[in-house]
């Protein structure tokens, strides 16, 4: 019975295989969720501003939640706003921002960001503002005020090298 392969390596050949599969199928599903919520193009700095403006019309009046400074340091939150939810929860959180390269022209990048996923990573989870990481704490937010203030303005912030970042929940 020299040519007969014993049954346990089977298994084990078989379960190598099945934890493989499922590597594969993870990282397609990651990378899949992720093509789907990042969108990125190249725009001139007056449609960027276009894309910006238009996004901030529907927080006319509103004041930000975080206030940052020209070089995207922490200044203030402002958690005393009323809230303005109206019964909505907010479903995604959005963020606009963009670069300028020294031609004139530049990236805008649009980044969503399910609920869920901040619910289940709220630890550890952090933004990018000019090379500064912060996270919720940081900002002295949590998930549960941005959901007690509903759909709202964030960050509205603008650097003086002409960069831009716009963080929104709907």
């Amino acid at each position: 019975m020299a040519g007969r392969v014993k049954t346990w390596v089977w298994i084990v050949l078989g379960l190598i295989l099945a934890v493989v599969v499922c590597v594969v199928a993870v990282a397609g599903a990651g990378f899949y969720f992720f093509s789907q919520h990042i969108q990125t193009h190249e725009a001139s700095a007056a449609t960027a501003g276009r894309d910006f403006e238009e996004i901030r019309k529907r927080f006319a009046g509103q004041k930000p939640l975080v206030e940052l400074d020209s070089h995207g340091n922490f200044v203030k939150s402002n958690p005393d706003r009323t809230s303005t939810t109206n019964g909505r929860v907010p479903e995604q959180l959005n963020v606009l921002a963009y670069d300028a390269d020294d031609g004139g022209a530049g990236r805008v990048v649009r980044v969503t960001i399910p609920f869920w996923l901040l619910r289940l990573k709220t630890k550890g989870g952090n933004i990018n503002f000019n090379g500064n990481r912060m996270d919720l704490e940081d900002l002295k937010l949590s998930v549960e005020d941005l959901e007690r203030y509903g759909p709202t303005l964030i960050v509205d912030h603008r650097s003086d090298d002409g960069k831009r970042v716009l963080v929104w929940s709907q």
